[in-house]
């Protein structure tokens, strides 16, 4: 599978598709334990399909109205832990942001529904002042999302699609390496890359992660970070703590991952 991966970075390469930077990557077949690897290892929702209240919320910018859910929905990941969405949590049934859909795809598919409503409850706009909102680092986050994706019946290249989307472009928080100051064009550069690698190679989620890592470092190199990063308009503060970043997609990282450290929708089920 590595060797399959490397070959499709290196068909990129040739093309001109990917920065010369991104040449020094290395796919490390590391043991990330997903929902695609270990899928009897947890990996379910405890309310499925998903039901909204008939209760509209229009936020500004937002291309898509949202829902509060209508019940509590439990996910548990391939590691255990649960992942909990309160009563009312606001989704607008993806999480994909709007810089990206046009590269990624209009993300409008009823398998995405939980995993949306759960990462929402994290990270999602309009539930700042939940119990949940950010509750854990911005990597596990992203992370639960694509186990999610994978537990609800998202073919996995997409589910490695959606998750590079919110990796690159979504909310990170306790960080002083955001993209939030990377013009748009740039960010569906690294994006546009990144689907042209999946797509061709499918890699092993470990050497998703290197790309992703070499993307950023990358970015970060034309677009030095300002400071500290903000999640949209306030920085907010992680129940888990600072992420040591110095071994941030380096082996101490993957050494030590245990758990990793928008479409519209009426109401009613899905």
């Amino acid at each position: 599978m590595i060797r399959f991966a490397m070959l499709g970075l290196g068909a990129l390469l040739v093309a001109g598709c990917v920065p010369a930077a991104l040449s020094q990557l290395e796919a490390v077949d590391t043991e990330i334990v997903t929902c695609a690897t270990h899928p009897d290892g947890g990996c379910t929702f405890d309310q499925s399909p998903l039901r909204v209240l008939p209760e509209p919320v229009t936020i500004p910018k937002r291309p898509y109205q949202f829902f509060p859910t209508a019940e509590p929905l439990t996910f548990i990941d391939p590691n255990g832990r649960q992942w909990i969405a309160p009563r009312r949590t606001l989704t607008d049934g993806a999480s994909i942001p709007p810089i990206f859909v046009s590269i990624v795809g209009d993300p409008t598919d009823p398998s995405f529904i939980n995993a949306a409503a759960v990462h929402d409850a994290y990270c999602g706009i309009g539930n700042e002042t939940g119990a949940r909102y950010h509750d854990g680092t911005w990597q596990d986050v992203h992370k639960m999302f694509f186990d999610g994706l994978i537990t609800g019946g998202t073919e996995e290249v997409t589910a490695k699609l959606m998750f590079a989307a919110v990796w690159l472009g979504g909310p990170r928080w306790q960080t002083t390496r955001g993209l939030n100051h990377v013009p748009a064009p740039r960010m569906q550069k690294a994006m546009r890359q990144t689907k042209s690698f999946v797509e061709s190679s499918n890699p092993p989620f470990g050497a998703l992660l290197r790309y992703l890592g070499a993307q950023e470092r990358q970015i970060l190199s034309e677009y030095p970070a300002p400071g500290l990063a903000r999640d949209d308009d306030a920085m907010s503060s992680s129940s888990e703590g600072s992420f040591d970043e110095g071994e941030y997609f380096g082996e101490g990282y993957f050494g030590g991952f245990g758990s990793f450290g928008s479409g519209g929708f009426g109401s009613g089920d899905f």
